[in-house]
């Protein structure tokens, strides 16, 4: 009996679980542990953001200097640098006599952590002249970035071409003092250059010496011409410029009145008055018209006007010697389609085909191009004995294979090809595959120009038909 109720008690003991106070303990161990690993994470994190941070600024850094660097290095005629302020600059020995270079007092207060961005009147830039071409780095303080544009010369004066100024390309970001140094350049062929970096609370200053491999000239006996907008004359037609450039027109039924308007574009507000002229006219017995009055001309085209070709120029007042022209070609006829066959009529599962003609194309006063044709499909439906539009003008995809379904099983599916005609050019074919069952539709396909949508095709009807639409038809 005695040993039976030992084992009673050990199997309680067993059977029973923890304690309140057992599982607050346990609770907060791990409380504090979860705290633990949870500061190791974050401090981690923000460890490696840091880091990375210093790494990323110190890598833009190198990189941004290797890229002026080369371009010193390579000088061939001068090196100019234009401090960004309206005083003249005052040389002073630098705040780092380490660093073995001489600023000018604006460029180094603009590189100092307490001076504002707002404070720089212009940009500063670092000119380095070459024989062909000029490279402007160009230090935007109210931006924190350094551009780097390419200005083209004239190897004739020396200056920057009328059409040569480049494009301002970024070089670097978080950039809050740029100083070159030129004092030792005519001496030694070196060039400092002290540039700073800053990226939130992370500060890198990146200092070196280049040594060119030119002796060249520094400050005011580099000589540079600063680009000046050139004057040019533009000629518009329907608000598109089309400046020494061909446009097609297709002649109308009615009236065929063609506008144009032009502008004088430059630096120091050219004067907008111009002389309007045209040649084209077949003779002095066509109806054909052209009235001019300020910067707009009128070219009205007559009925009984037999030429295929106008052009309208327009010159300058001010600089006769500035003028640009407009080339119309007149299109007569449009018949550029040719259809497989003459009754158009497409069962569910047949397929027909319709291309261009590149003679047709040609012979209307079109220059053939198979890639500057746009395919387009609309469709209709007769319920009930009336047509009914299903869906307007639907743009098809060149060179592709794809499916234009009307629900509920209805579809057309098209294949757009290149191929090849007899007289060796390049066509395009549509082939078009009919799945309409037991509901009649018409397709109308054409094509338009895609460098002048106005212009286009005849239009081909194809019927799609049941099977069964002869004995119906009976």
């Amino acid at each position: 009996m005695k040993i039976l109720k030992r084992m009673n008690k050990s199997n309680n003991r067993k059977n029973s679980g923890f304690t309140l106070v057992e599982l607050v303990i346990v609770m907060a161990i791990m409380g504090i542990l979860g705290l633990a690993v949870t500061g190791f994470i974050g401090t981690s994190t923000k460890q490696y953001k840091y880091a990375t941070k210093d790494v990323d600024l110190q890598y833009e850094a190198q990189l941004t200097m290797n890229q002026i660097g080369d371009l010193i290095i390579d000088a061939q005629k001068g090196v100019k640098y234009e401090p960004a302020t309206v005083a003249a600059p005052v040389e002073v020995a630098s705040a780092n006599p380490e660093a073995g270079y001489i600023a000018t007092a604006s460029a180094e207060e603009a590189s100092s952590e307490e001076a504002s961005s707002e404070q720089s009147s212009s940009d500063s830039k670092l000119i380095i002249c070459n024989n062909d071409c000029t490279y402007n780095i160009i230090y935007r303080s109210s931006e924190h970035k350094i551009y780097l544009r390419k200005d083209t010369l004239d190897p004739a004066t020396g200056a920057v071409k009328a059409d040569g100024q480049g494009k301002e390309s970024l070089m670097a970001e978080n950039v809050t003092g740029f100083t070159p140094d030129l004092s030792e350049a005519e001496s030694k062929n070196s060039v400092g250059l002290v540039v700073d970096f800053k990226a939130g609370d992370k500060k890198y200053t990146s200092k070196q010496n280049f040594t060119m491999r030119n002796k060249v000239p520094t400050g005011a006996d580099v000589e540079y011409v600063a680009p000046v907008e050139p004057i040019s004359v533009h000629i518009y037609y329907g608000g598109r410029d089309v400046s020494g450039q061909s446009i097609s027109y297709v002649r109308r039924d009615n009236s065929n009145i063609l506008e144009f308007t032009s502008k004088i574009l430059g630096g120091n507000n050219p004067s907008q008055e111009v002389i309007w002229s045209y040649t084209g006219r077949a003779g002095d017995w066509s109806s054909t018209t052209f009235n001019s009055s300020g910067n707009t001309a009128k070219l009205s085209i007559g009925e009984n006007e037999t030429s295929k070709q106008f052009i309208v120029k327009v010159t300058s007042k001010e600089d006769t010697s500035k003028y640009t022209s407009v080339t119309i070609n007149v299109v007569d006829t449009r018949n550029w389609l040719t259809n497989q066959e003459m009754k158009n009529v497409l069962v569910p599962g047949a397929t027909l085909k319709t291309w261009i003609e590149p003679e047709k194309v040609k012979n209307s006063g079109i220059e053939y191009d198979p890639d500057d044709f746009e395919w387009h499909m609309e469709s209709y439906q007769y319920i009930d004995g009336t047509k009914t539009k299903i869906n307007n003008d639907y743009i098809l995809n060149n060179n592709s294979e794809e499916r234009v379904d009307y629900g509920g099983g209805i579809y057309l599916s098209y294949h757009i090809d290149k191929t090849k005609h007899w007289n060796g050019n390049f066509n395009q074919t549509i082939a078009v595959t009919s799945g309409f069952k037991n509901k009649e539709y018409d397709i109308l396909i054409w094509v338009t120009l895609k460098s002048d949508p106005s212009i286009g095709s005849n239009i081909i009807t194809l019927r799609c038909r049941p099977n069964n639409y002869k004995e119906q038809s009976q």
